[in-house]
């Protein structure tokens, strides 16, 4: 069995990493759409507002996700 501490730390990290992933993956998609736009119209326009909206969503459905990934660990529900 492992210790209190490794456990808290491994549940925390697993909540970072899933909350990273899903920022990550909504920047890759906004700036993807923002290229193919650019490749149909000629006007590249990611502005800086856009970013920190889409980070601000990325960062509530990943914590969102992390908790329940975390959740689901401490339930010991299998699968997790």
């Amino acid at each position: 069995m492992k210790p209190f501490n490794e456990k808290i730390l491994s549940l925390i990290i697993l909540f970072i990493v899933c909350m990273l992933g899903v920022i990550i993956s909504f920047l890759c998609i906004a700036f993807s759409l923002d290229v193919l736009v650019w490749i149909l119209t000629g006007s590249f326009d990611l502005k800086k507002a856009d970013i920190l909206k889409t980070l601000n969503i990325g960062c509530v459905i990943g914590a969102f996700t992390g908790a329940v990934f975390v959740i689901a660990r401490l339930l010991k529900l299998k699968g997790f």
